[in-house]
Formats: C-alpha cells, sequence, structure tokens
C-alpha cells in the first residue's frame, strides 16, 4: 500500500503544471487529448476553442476542417511531440533581445565573400525567372534574392520542425516554458528583469500576440492543406513556424503563387519561392522602387530594423557585383 500511494505522489509530482512555484520537467510536455481537452470534452483555453472554430467556420480561406478531421491528427504519433528547447528559447523574457542580436550577426554572415558569391550566380542562374517575376510584379530581383538569402540561405536551411507542433506547443506550454527560462537565468545568477528581457507586463502583451498567431496559422495550415494536398502534421518549417525557400507563415499561402503553372503551389521549388517572394512584396508590401517605399515592402517581410537593413545592405552588394559595377 505504501508503495502505491509513493507512485501516486511522483505521478502527481509529474504532471505538467506548476504547483508551489516548482516547474514540471519540460521533458514531459506533450500534446495529446488530454492536454488539449477537458475531462469534460471542453477545450483546455480560449485559443483551442478558437482554433476549433476557425477550422470549421464556412467562410474563411482554404477549406473547412471538421472536428473529426482535427481528432484524428491529433491522435497521430507525430502530433504528440513539443519541442521543447525551441519552445522556451521563444518564451525566455530574452527573446526579442537574443533575435534582436542575432538579425545583427547575420548581416556579417550573409555579407561574407561565399555569400555574396553565391548571390550572384543566383542571379545568373535563375535570370529568366528573376527577370519574369521583376516584370510581373514591379519589384526589383535583388531583394527578392536578399531576401530569399535571408529567409533560407537561398535553400540553405528550411526548419527541420513539424509546423504543427511548433504551434499546439505555444498554445498550450508557453507559460510553463516561460517558467522554466526564468528558472534557468536565476540558476545562472541572471536577474529579472533586466535591460536584456522583456518585463512580466511585456511578456505577457507577447504571448498573447504569440498565442493568437498561433491559432491563426494552425487554421491557415490545416485549411490550405485540403487546398494543397498537404499532410498538415508532417509539414515541416523553422522554430516560428515559416515554411520553404520563402519561409511563409501559413497564414500568408494566400500570397504563394504557382510560378512554373505545374498546377501545384510548393514554396521548395525556386518558380514558385521567387514568384511568392516578389508577389508578396508587391500585394503586402506595396513594393515601389522609391527607396522608403522600398524599405517599407520590405518590413513589411519581417519587422525588424536590423532585418530591413541587413536585405537592403546584402541586394545592393550582389548587384553591383552582379552589373560589374
Amino acid at each position: 500500500m505504501r508503495i502505491f500511494i509513493l507512485l501516486i505522489i511522483i505521478s502527481i509530482l509529474s504532471v505538467n503544471v506548476y504547483a508551489g512555484g516548482i516547474t514540471s520537467d519540460p521533458e514531459t510536455w506533450q500534446i495529446t487529448y488530454s492536454t488539449v481537452f477537458k475531462k469534460d470534452g471542453k477545450p483546455v483555453n480560449k485559443y483551442i476553442e478558437k482554433l476549433l472554430k476557425n477550422l470549421q467556420a464556412e467562410e474563411g480561406e482554404g477549406l473547412l476542417v471538421s472536428l473529426e478531421e482535427f481528432l484524428n491528427h491529433l491522435k497521430r504519433k507525430e502530433a504528440s511531440e513539443v519541442y521543447t528547447k525551441d519552445l522556451v528559447r521563444y518564451a525566455t523574457p530574452k527573446s526579442r533581445h537574443i533575435q534582436k542580436t542575432q538579425h545583427n550577426n547575420y548581416t556579417k554572415v550573409f555579407l561574407q565573400e561565399k555569400r555574396i558569391k553565391r548571390g550572384v550566380e543566383f542571379l545568373n542562374e535563375y535570370k529568366t525567372l528573376l527577370s519574369d517575376a521583376e516584370n510581373i510584379y514591379n519589384v526589383s530581383r535583388k531583394d527578392i534574392v536578399s531576401i530569399l538569402m535571408w529567409e533560407s540561405g537561398l535553400g540553405e536551411f528550411t526548419g527541420k520542425l513539424r509546423v504543427f507542433n511548433i504551434f499546439m506547443g505555444q498554445i498550450l506550454f508557453l507559460d510553463e516554458a516561460q517558467e522554466y527560462a526564468i528558472e534557468q537565468m536565476k540558476k545562472n545568477g541572471e536577474k529579472y528583469p533586466n535591460e536584456n528581457t522583456d518585463t512580466p507586463q511585456k511578456q505577457k502583451e507577447r504571448f498573447e500576440a504569440i498565442r493568437n498567431s498561433a491559432v491563426k496559422g494552425l487554421t491557415a495550415l490545416f485549411r490550405y492543406s485540403k487546398v494543397y494536398n498537404y499532410d498538415p502534421i508532417l509539414l515541416k518549417g523553422s522554430w516560428g513556424g515559416a515554411i520553404g525557400y520563402t519561409q511563409f507563415m501559413p497564414y500568408r499561402f494566400n500570397l504563394a503563387v504557382d510560378g512554373d503553372n505545374d498546377g501545384d503551389v510548393d514554396l521548395f521549388s525556386w518558380p514558385d519561392a521567387i514568384f511568392s517572394v516578389a508577389n508578396y512584396l508587391h500585394v503586402y508590401g506595396k513594393y515601389d522602387w522609391d527607396y522608403k517605399k522600398r524599405k517599407r515592402a520590405i518590413r513589411s517581410y519581417n519587422n525588424s530594423d536590423e532585418y530591413m537593413n541587413g536585405v537592403i545592405a546584402y541586394a545592393d552588394t550582389i548587384w553591383q557585383r552582379y552589373k560589374g559595377f
């Protein structure tokens, strides 16, 4: 009997919740029916409720996804994994500081000689496609190439994480991931908050935006997957949920283009990727050759001064080399 009681106590302490300020082991987090729904069958939080409503809505982009279809996907083995390391990195109060630093570092990386040479080679290799995209969408080819370099290293890194798991992890375990991140900071002797972290209020606001974005991303992932015949559980992307050479979020699939007219939209193919970036900058970014409007359009792709300045620096550099200036 004592052994049985001890096992019960251990089980309770292993549950993925916080009690008495003690953080559970992130390695035990899973995406399952019991973490998505309460015992009475109702959604565990308002974000899951909103997701299910959006999936089943008659209106909206893509095709309707029934509750039964969602539950069938949720039962799949691949659907249960939580990318704890990436989620903690996203949830830490230092996240925005880390991303800003990374963008500054990326500028140095992408302006290395080998990256510049690769950009010039790409301009030559896909000259016809880039020229067509430039003429159709009135977007400079150098900016198309630069964005593709910044987003995926011209196809070198597109991400290996299942997008479904990324977004579901954000909806279900973001608070837990934050607590774990703060706990690790304190163990390392760091004070929270400090000049390199968001305040608790800022974190609360950021988490609200992240969760709503995750709902939006999952809705688009499922509904567009039915349009394009994707597997919504197996589709892979970056740690933020972006997909393909273009690193489009799923809710930007409406801007994706079938560049080679083969009947499929594949953001892992260069014709579709090149035309999709051009269409994005044209439609969403309101691109224009005027310098200020050009900057605004590039910033629409990633709302960061470091990103915008880096894209422009790389674009102008490869264009000068390409033209032989």
